[in-house]
Order: C-alpha cells, then sequence, then structure tokens
C-alpha cells in the first residue's frame, strides 16, 4: 500500500510540473511547453530564440475554418509550395487528435525545417508552426520539437477584459460585437453574434490591425489604402462603391466602402476598410451580408470611433 500511494505521489507530482509548465502566449488559446531555449515573444503570439532564429507561432481561427486549413497542408500544396515532406503523423493530444507535418525547405546550413500541426476543437481550429535554421538543429533537436508539439492545450475562452488587456490600445466601446481573439502586436478579432465564427455570410465580423508601414503623405492615402484592402482581401471581383478622406477620431484616415460575393454561397457581402494614420497606420476592415449591411454598420463604426491611444 505505501509503494501505491508513493508511486500515486510521484504521479500526481509529475502531472503537477508538466501542467505547471505549460505557457500561453498572452490572449491565446492555445499553450505548450515550450522548447529549452524559447520565450514568450513580446511581438507576435508564440515563442522565440532570438539569438537562434528559431520561431513558434501559435494560431487560432473559427472551427469552421479547419477544412479550409486542412487543404494547405495536403501533400500536393506543400510540394508546389517548395518543401520536401520528412514525415506526417497523427498526434494524441489533450484536446483531441492532431495532425503533425515536418518539412524541409533549402539545403545544409542555409536548409529550414519547418514543423506544422493542424487540430481542433468543438469552437476552434488549432495551428502551430515553427521554423527551425539548419544551424540551430543541435540546439533544438526532432526529440525536443515534437515533445514542444504534443504538449499542445486549449484552455477555456478568456473573458473579454482579458483580451482587452493584451492589447497595446484601448477599445472604449465594441458596439455589441464580441471578441474572439486578440494579439500583442494589435490584432483584434471580433464578430456580432452568439457563434463563434469568423464568416461573414453567417455573422458580422470587423478586425483591427496595427500595420507597420509609415504614414503616408495626404496625396497618398488613397493609394495605400487601395493596396492595404486588395492585400488583405482574398475576395475576387471585388466592387468599390465609395472612396474618401475622413476623419478618425480626430486623426485622419480613408475609407473604402466594397461590395462582393461569398465563393461558396454566393451571398452578396458588404465590406469597409478604415485607415487610421495617427498613431502609426491603423486598419480596420468590416463585412457583413449586404442585406443586413444598413444596420451593422453603425455597430462597426462604434468600435471604430472607440479606438484610443493608451
Amino acid at each position: 500500500m505505501r509503494f501505491r500511494s508513493l508511486l500515486a505521489l510521484a504521479f500526481t507530482l509529475f502531472v503537477s510540473a508538466a501542467l505547471a509548465e505549460t505557457v500561453f502566449p498572452p490572449g491565446s488559446r492555445i499553450g505548450l511547453v515550450p522548447p529549452t531555449g524559447m520565450t514568450a515573444s513580446t511581438s507576435f503570439q508564440g515563442f522565440e530564440d532570438r539569438a537562434n532564429r528559431v520561431v513558434l507561432l501559435v494560431t487560432e481561427v473559427s472551427a469552421q475554418t479547419y477544412d479550409k486549413v486542412a487543404r494547405d497542408f495536403t501533400p500536393d500544396v506543400i510540394r508546389a509550395s517548395g518543401m520536401e515532406e520528412i514525415s506526417r503523423e497523427t498526434l494524441r493530444l489533450a484536446s483531441g487528435e492532431g495532425v503533425l507535418v515536418v518539412t524541409r525547405q533549402g539545403e545544409n546550413e542555409t536548409a529550414l525545417r519547418k514543423w506544422a500541426l493542424l487540430s481542433r476543437t468543438e469552437d476552434l481550429t488549432v495551428i502551430v508552426i515553427a521554423v527551425v535554421p539548419g544551424s540551430a538543429r543541435e540546439a533544438y533537436p526532432d526529440a525536443a520539437m515534437r515533445a514542444a508539439f504534443a504538449s499542445v492545450v486549449v484552455r477555456a475562452r478568456l473573458t473579454s477584459e482579458e483580451m482587452l488587456a493584451v492589447l497595446p490600445y484601448r477599445l472604449d466601446d465594441l458596439g455589441g460585437f464580441r471578441l474572439l481573439r486578440t494579439t500583442p502586436d494589435g490584432t483584434a478579432v471580433m464578430t456580432l453574434g452568439p457563434n463563434d465564427t469568423t464568416l461573414p455570410v453567417q455573422q458580422p465580423y470587423f478586425m483591427i490591425a496595427p500595420r507597420a508601414v509609415s504614414p503616408p503623405q495626404p496625396a497618398e492615402r488613397e493609394s495605400l489604402a487601395q493596396r492595404m484592402l486588395a492585400e488583405f482581401l482574398s475576395r475576387p471581383n471585388v466592387r468599390v462603391v465609395n472612396a474618401e478622406p475622413l476623419r478618425i477620431g480626430g486623426a485622419p484616415g480613408y475609407q473604402i466602402v466594397a461590395i462582393g460575393k461569398d465563393e461558396q454561397t454566393g451571398d452578396e457581402l458588404a465590406m469597409v476598410q478604415w485607415l487610421r494614420f495617427s498613431p502609426g497606420v491603423v486598419q480596420m476592415f468590416g463585412i457583413a451580408r449586404l442585406d443586413q449591411w444598413e444596420k451593422v454598420l453603425p455597430h462597426m463604426r462604434a468600435v471604430r470611433d472607440g479606438f484610443g491611444t493608451r
């Protein structure tokens, strides 16, 4: 009996230690035990070893986008991307199963080994990506990297207050939108409705993200707004119906309103992009079904006007 008690105690201590080592990047529901040498990044959601140029990124998107993301994990797409697939396996995670793919790109010291994990829960698609240069393979052997990926866990939803605290700016009014996720770089994704979805045909979607570009001169604001919208959208045949400068919270800005169609359902979609040029360049983008637009647009404006510096 004493041996069993000691064994049970040892097991409990082991589990507790393992859980204590799990690190969740600020604002993320995805956590893991990072490999020795990596620490939580202050510039993106994930972990890094700057000296060895090793990065590990965690991304969470809605469960509805799983099938779309899974297509990027197929051997044909990987091969077309110029990568050589080394291994593929199913990992048993605390939150379910995941597909782990390891690839190689380049040769010798300049070669990159990339690790990619795709998994999902009832309300979340989990994506974890790591890049290890050939020069860092000794510091980050395959066994250590696989152990980190096998340790991935998903925690319960964060509160709005917890997500807002991660942002480097204030959002004084959410306009009825619910935050889905936030990241330390300032990205905030939200939806208007009861479901945790980013699909605009199901519920209105709104996103805010500071961009690493210098504020343009007044004469260049329109061209920058057009380029940023084109880079952000993956929807062809978008028709611009309005483009004009405006003030956002007292700062200069630029607005583009456009109409398009959902590729899957054919539903007409209306969208707006606002660029705020102080501080820096902040992109705000909202999209919803056209038949909802008149009711939804005031909610998006409320979020836009609630943006403020800390």
